[in-house]
């Protein structure tokens, strides 16, 4: 396979994936068909396990990451993270109950790879990671595995909920807005939220150059910020890394005005590039999942994720937890989020309003609510939280 042919068979599953999403109108996921069908390609031997390598794309993917980091950290501003902190909340509740269902089937899979998988299911690459060697070091070739293939299929599993979740959200927050226009036909939701965060206004330092904002002014913003994250992260010793100083330091600039929200999807119109980038740091895993393995390794991760959606349900629909944000859905929602982490997050979001909304006022309402609540907690799990989890645990295997 030629360099030329495999950015072809990659961007064309890309393509069938957003394909579905748009025919589905999110129902089904766009990131569920990708990953879903990379799997099957891999296991099939129609595509090579170094596709990526091939097509040139894993050179690239490690910056998407960063790049989206920063501007996730340009999309949220002080006042919404503040009003946010019930997410936050939401969001650890979530993690709690995915770790009670991993413990709960220790009867059937075992300790270790109980241990091994519940950090997984709370994050990403790093907490797999984690698992895996400590795994590995006390020669738990069978739960490491499992966290491998838990990793491979957990946005399998997390997408489709998430999605139907705020789809529900979404479609009662934009009947809700047409219903007020219809009783008033002056009524503006910008007007609502301006009135929610109303003070003093004064111009922003962005506000004032606005057209010095273009594109590679943007992108050379973005990687002075990598490049302070990293001096950052270094200093820190891994304590706070690379990936979360992207992230506040974008929130910095953007509140202190030197950049505009979302700089880097409005003003770079990188955006969409980068999150295909993020998602090809992903993809390769899946390649590690032996069809030998299948049998054992299927059965617990098919035990394992039942008990976790099912522990998730009981606390979110028959428990006063969703009263954290005071809806059921979005309590679900948010909590599903430590299966996809960022860039997932938002593409589910962005996905929802897309399939929802039909002005620039509704596509805007559903993203304040859906993508800020997806992405804070998909941040604060997968992102935070799942590694210091991973750390702790991995003592225990």
């Amino acid at each position: 396979m030629s360099t030329y042919q495999a950015v072809f068979a990659v961007l064309a599953i890309f393509f069938l994936g957003d394909l579905v999403g748009a025919i589905t109108k999110a129902k089904i996921s766009s990131m569920f068909v990708i990953m879903m069908g990379f799997l099957v390609l891999f296991l099939t031997g129609i595509y090579p396990a170094d596709i990526m390598n091939i097509s040139g794309f894993a050179s690239l993917a490690k910056l998407g990451q960063f790049f989206l980091l920063f501007n996730m950290g340009t999309s949220v501003d002080i006042n919404s993270l503040k009003r946010e902190w019930r997410t936050v909340v939401c969001a650890i509740v979530g993690m709690a109950a995915a770790i009670v269902g991993c413990c709960i089937v220790i009867p059937i899979t075992g300790m270790e790879a109980a241990l091994a998988a519940a950090p997984v299911v709370n994050g990403g690459i790093v907490a797999t990671t984690t698992m895996v060697e400590a795994c590995e070091a006390k020669g738990a070739d069978m739960a490491a595995a499992l966290a491998t293939f838990v990793y491979a299929i957990q946005k399998f599993v997390g997408t489709l909920p998430a999605s139907n979740c705020g789809l529900k959200v979404a479609n009662d927050l934009v009947a809700d807005l047409r219903a007020k226009h219809a009783a008033d036909p002056n009524y503006s939701w910008y007007n609502e939220q301006a009135a929610v965060t109303a003070g003093e206004k004064k111009t922003l330092f962005w506000e004032k150059y606005r057209k010095y904002y273009t594109t590679f002014i943007c992108l050379a913003i973005a990687a002075a910020v990598m490049c302070i994250s990293e001096i950052l992260g270094n200093l820190c010793q891994g304590w706070v890394n690379m990936s979360i100083w992207c992230m506040v330091l974008g929130i910095v600039v953007r509140n202190v005005g030197l950049v505009p929200p979302n700089v880097l999807r409005d003003f770079a119109k990188a955006n969409g590039f980068f999150s295909f980038l993020s998602l090809c740091t992903i993809i390769p895993s899946l390649a590690k999942v032996d069809l030998s393995m299948l049998p054992v390794i299927g059965l617990n991760t098919v035990v394992i994720f039942v008990a976790v959606m099912v522990v998730t349900a009981i606390v979110f629909l028959f428990t006063p937890a969703w009263k954290i944000v005071n809806s059921k859905q979005l309590s679900i929602g948010i909590a599903m989020c430590q299966m996809i982490g960022y860039p997932g997050t938002e593409l589910i979001a962005t996905e929802i309003a897309n399939a929802t909304a039909e002005t620039a006022e509704e596509r805007d309402a559903v993203l304040d609510r859906i993508q800020t609540a997806y992405v804070i907690s998909g941040f604060t799990s997968v992102t935070i939280l799942s590694v210091f989890i991973a750390s702790f645990l991995a003592k225990f295997i």
